[in-house]
């Protein structure tokens, strides 16, 4: 009679599967996520603009030769 030998662990079989699902699955997500850093960058670098060439509160005050003036009627 023939004995059967059973192994013990994973088969090998499953390994590459494994591996190759965890490949296969980066490599349809990479457009994305290149996508959406990109996006990101663009959204930020615009809002970086608008704060900049925003006025700022003290270009809006009046001069201090304006207060000296007296209006006589």
């Amino acid at each position: 009679m023939a004995t059967q030998h059973k192994k013990i662990g994973r088969n090998q079989a499953e390994d590459k599967k494994g591996t190759y699902l965890h490949k296969d699955n980066w490599e349809v997500m990479k457009p994305f996520v290149h996508f959406s850093v990109k996006a990101i960058t663009v959204i930020g670098s615009a809002l970086v603009a608008i704060v900049k060439h925003a006025p700022k509160a003290l270009e809006h005050k009046p001069e201090e030769k304006k207060k000296d003036r007296i209006i006589k009627i």
